[in-house]
């Protein structure tokens, strides 16, 4: 049995490619539009909906048994990325780390660099004006708890969870764009140029992501954007290209 942690586009990309040379491959996601995404696509495929804790991973690989994990999720999911490696290593399981290439940003005088998200938050508090986040939803109650929300401007996915959470931290609809991406260079600036907008808070993507859109949109208009850094864990063997992933598998 093959277990993909999927979090990502790649992650449907993969199941296609998968399901193809493999009879027996699992997949778990976080919401319930991941199991809709993936589960009506690829009928064959067990999804399961899922924040895997240590204990749960390694009573699953058990039962299935799982003798291979594949780790597609998002490049800032620390969390379940690290899980997974201890998983294998106890288990002694192949763990195989798939990831979006970084940005390639050279030497660019509109971005700041923040080491995480904490820091993001402090450099984001030198700025005047609004702040607009395009960093998802789970980091958004570091920024609340520093910057009065009438500052903050986030763009998240319009699923009724997230917008709960975004409630749940005294956002309004004055200060949320539900909308779902990818996002192109024009509607970036569209966005960034309304509300006295003084700063873009993101992550660094990759090109799936759309980091490279919105850092020209924001360069255009002449607004600083606080990229936050990926976190830096050892994965071991990690792949850039799906096809060369699955042909390791295979091996």
């Amino acid at each position: 049995m093959i277990l993909a942690l999927c979090g990502t586009v790649e992650g449907k990309i993969l199941l296609e490619k998968l399901t193809k040379e493999f009879s027996m491959v699992m997949a778990t996601v976080t919401t319930p539009y991941g199991v809709k995404c993936l589960g009506e696509k690829y009928p064959n495929v067990e999804v399961l909906q899922r924040k895997l804790q240590q204990e749960e991973l390694n009573q699953l690989i058990d039962e299935k048994p799982i003798k291979t994990i594949i780790d597609v999720s998002h490049p800032y999911a620390q969390q379940i990325s690290t899980i997974a490696i201890e998983a294998c290593k106890e288990k002694g399981i192949a763990y195989l780390r798939y990831e979006r290439e970084a940005t390639n940003l050279m030497e660019n005088p509109h971005v700041i660099k923040a080491e995480d998200f904490n820091h993001a938050v402090e450099l984001a508090k030198g700025f005047k004006g609004k702040i607009f986040l395009t960093i998802g939803s789970n980091h958004i109650s570091l920024f609340t708890k520093e910057i009065s929300v009438n500052r903050l401007i986030v763009r998240v996915l319009p699923t009724s969870n997230v917008l709960k959470l975004c409630e749940e931290q005294g956002l309004s609809p004055d200060n949320i764009i539900a909308m779902k991406g990818p996002f192109s260079e024009e509607l970036n600036r569209v966005m960034f140029s309304m509300d006295n907008i003084s700063v873009v808070v993101t992550k660094d993507s990759g090109g799936a992501g759309g980091t490279e859109e919105k850092i020209n949109a924001a360069k255009s208009l002449g607004i600083p954007i606080i990229l936050v850094k990926r976190p830096n864990l050892t994965y071991g063997m990690v792949y850039h290209n799906l096809d060369d992933l699955v042909r390791a598998i295979k091996k």
